[in-house]
């Protein structure tokens, strides 16, 4: 019987996830000890502090979280004074949030923790190379998003 000519660990989704996984293992908020924030906290502020301000669908889908662990960060970082709701003019049903001034400060602990996170994922790529990595896995996720 021939060998089937599929190399699991060489496809792209396989590589793709165990990269996550390992980069994940780098992301290790219990750093910023003083902030007490689980991993998907740390993702919720990240979106937050990049965007400024979102719905918590919004945040949900940029923080890439399921809608109930995305509320059940938001409602944690609410109560630890990190994020603040406010309810839409236009929906009374629905509230942007946004980093509160310690969540501001947060926020830069958690950017500082992603940049030395990716750091030590490119340390070996030229500057060339980790523009053509982007560049590709940009190509990667638009033809997903829009397949």
């Amino acid at each position: 019987m021939p060998a089937h000519p599929f190399n699991l660990e060489n496809s792209l989704t396989y590589k793709l996830h165990s990269l996550s996984k390992l980069i994940d293992n780098h992301a290790d908020y219990a750093d910023i000890k003083h902030a007490n924030i689980s991993f998907s906290e740390g993702r919720v502020l990240a979106v937050i502090g990049f965007y400024k301000m979102l719905s918590v669908v919004q945040v949900a889908k940029k923080a890439n979280l399921d809608k109930s662990q995305g509320s059940r960060a938001v409602v944690s970082l609410v109560g630890k004074g990190l994020i603040e709701k406010r309810q839409q003019k236009n929906d009374a049903r629905a509230f942007d949030l946004s980093l509160t001034e310690k969540g501001e400060l947060v926020y830069d602990e958690v950017v500082a923790l992603i940049t030395r996170r990716n750091k030590i994922a490119m340390k070996t790529l030229s500057n060339e190379e980790q523009e053509i990595l982007m560049s590709l896995v940009n190509k990667i996720q638009h033809n997903l998003e829009n397949n």
